[in-house]
Parts: C-alpha cells; structure tokens; sequence
C-alpha cells in the first residue's frame, strides 16, 4: 500500500524571484520508511495540516441559526398564504424538536414518565406547539420582522427578530426570539420566546397546575382534548 503525505515545504524548482513555497507530495512505497524520509519540520507541518483539515466538520458549513431561522420562516410563511397546511407541519417537523420541547415542558416529570407516556405526551404537545406556531405566524403576517442578530443562551443561541405592524404604526412592535440548537447534522428550534415570554415555560406552568389536581392521566387527558380542538393551550 502506498502512503500518500501532503506537507508545505519549501522547493528550490521556481525560477529566482518567484514563490518556492508549495505542496510538495511524497509517495512512500514502504509506511514503515516514514520516519527515514519525512524531516521532523515536514513532519511537523502535515500534522498541521491534517490537523486543520479535520476541525473542518459538515457544521462548519451550516447556515448560521440566524439563516437557518429566517429561510424557515419565509418558507413557513408563503406556505401559510398559500394556505398548503399539510407543507406547513412538515417544515414545522423539520424545525421544532419535539422531544426537546416536551422534555423540557415537564421537566422533574419526565424521568417518571413510561416510554409509552412520554411518547404519547410528545405527540400530543407537537400538536399544541403547531397550533401555536401556526396562529403567531398568522398572526404577523402583516408585519416587517427585522433580525437583531444571535446571542448564546443556556438552552442555545437565541435568534432576536421584532416583529412590526405595517398597517398600524400606532402599534408596538412585538419581539419574538427562537432559541435553536445544533441537533445531530441539523439545528432545530426548542423554544420561542414572545415578549419575554418563553412558550416552554408556559407549558410547563399548566402542566404543573394539572399534575398538582389530577396527575399526569389527567395532564394527557387535557392534551387529547386541546389538540383534537385545535387549541394552543395545554389547560
């Protein structure tokens, strides 16, 4: 097998006046004779190099969170015009992580939870959260969104927009920020914020208050009733 290294070296083959330095390759019939042939500055060098070639991850490529919110909101929202609801929950699968969402909705409660629960309560809650997203998006369509860039957060980088009213000048702008999270190859957003108001926090408040009067059936008897209404709202 022939081993193939890559190293910057300096090469006395360009005319005078011109740049010697280039990659230089050198093809070793025998790996074993590595050490007799590669000087320790070229050795030093290709590790460099190979170094630096592999901190280059798929990630490093990714649209920031800021592109990857923006471009998912202008498809969201041509969809909601064109009222192509289907399209809309499969870009909406494509951006919120359920599983995160529903995790961090019960929180201490999650761990108590069969996988038979927690799958159900997944399901049910991304059915909420479409609802809710659905209705915001509806609900801006009439306004400019202006990005006011990306902060880290304890939960990812936050995603600043506000959102203003075009038609009504009058109105306060309203401020919604998307918290998203590399997940795998992807990002995904885990919650949104309105005015200060994060909507995984006010989940996870009713779902407080329900588990306190009837305990989690309860909590998933709510959910099925919410969701086949179409509601926003856990209680």
């Amino acid at each position: 097998m022939k081993l193939l290294i890559i190293s910057l070296c300096v090469r006395n083959v360009a005319p005078r006046g011109k740049d010697r330095r280039a990659p230089c390759v050198y093809r070793l019939r025998n790996p074993k004779r590595v050490e007799e042939t590669v000087t320790p500055r070229r050795s030093f060098l290709t590790a460099v190099v190979c170094a630096a070639a592999l901190s280059i991850t798929p990630l490093a490529f990714a649209a920031s969170a800021e592109d990857f919110v923006k471009a998912k909101q202008t498809e969201l929202v041509k969809l909601v015009q064109a009222g192509k609801e289907a399209d809309v929950d499969k870009v909406f699968d494509q951006v919120l992580d359920y599983r995160v969402l529903a995790e961090a909705a019960l929180r201490d409660h999650w761990a108590e939870r069969s996988p038979a629960e927690k799958d159900e309560f997944t399901d049910l809650l991304s059915k909420l959260v479409r609802n809710s997203y659905r209705k915001n998006i509806k609900k801006t369509l009439g306004y400019d969104v202006a990005y006011k860039g990306t902060e880290k957060g304890k939960d990812g980088e936050v995603v600043r927009t506000v959102a203003k009213n075009t038609k009504d000048a009058r109105e306060e702008p309203i401020s919604i920020d998307y918290v998203v999270r590399v997940q795998g190859s992807g990002q995904r957003i885990v919650d949104v914020v309105t005015e200060g108001s994060s909507m995984v926090n006010n989940y996870r408040s009713s779902f407080n208050r329900i588990m306190k009067k009837g305990g989690f059936p309860e909590v998933l008897k709510r959910m099925r009733k919410k969701a086949a209404s179409g509601s926003t709202e856990a209680d």
